[in-house]
């Protein structure tokens, strides 16, 4: 499910559209750590295997066809892999969107071994980790403008009732009390204002 934040007669709601929370498989302990994870999922992982087992399980069965066309394509010798070099030139050929400096982490990611070769089902959760990822330029801009709709009187601030609204809709797994938590660190002063920036510094990691 990906989440468009829109206007309608006053109201906000929750389409299928606009990709704000690409796939994500465990919340971290800390609120601002799973508001993050919701948002992004190109960070390394310590158990690769149990990563791609997770993955592969999101994936149905028609998606798992069209990619072992693909994947067939170019391994044309039939030894069970694919070069990383060719993900590019197969994303172009699936129509896929990419961002270069993603795509680059994520064959990072899943050559973990640095061999260049990539067998089936890692080819399988890198294309679909980059069909559910979101490139940081992207994400800013769309919450950017999730955060403008909050901020019904242009005042370029929102308060902290509205700020749980809007995390709400980013993150609708997280408990009420997890939500408090993400409110409080992320209004650190405690003036019940919150900006667009210091907000933003929190959810990508940019703050001290």
């Amino acid at each position: 499910m990906c989440l468009e934040v829109k206007e309608d007669e006053g109201e906000r709601e929750r389409e299928e559209g606009s990709c704000l929370r690409p796939r994500v498989p465990a919340y971290s302990s800390s609120p601002i750590g799973a508001l993050r994870q919701s948002l992004q999922s190109t960070t390394n992982s310590d158990n690769m295997a149990e990563d791609i087992e997770e993955i592969l399980a999101e994936i149905d069965g028609s998606q798992i066809e069209e990619y072992q066309k693909f994947f067939d394509a170019f391994d044309r010798g039939k030894q069970g892999y694919i070069m990383a070099t060719q993900i590019g030139q197969i994303m172009h050929g699936m129509e896929q969107d990419f961002d270069e400096k993603t795509l680059r982490k994520l064959i990072r990611k899943f050559d973990a071994d640095g061999s260049g070769k990539l067998e089936f089902d890692e080819f399988c959760a890198l294309v679909y980790t980059v069909a559910n990822t979101v490139d940081k330029e992207t994400l800013e801009k769309e919450l950017r403008e999730a955060f403008r709709l909050f901020d019904k009187e242009g005042n370029g601030y929102i308060s902290r009732p509205t700020l749980k609204a809007l995390l709400k809709e980013i993150a609708d797994d997280l408990t009420d009390q997890q939500l408090e938590e993400a409110v409080d660190e992320i209004d650190e002063d405690g003036s019940g204002k919150i900006e667009f920036e210091e907000f933003w510094e929190l959810m990508a990691g940019e703050s001290d």
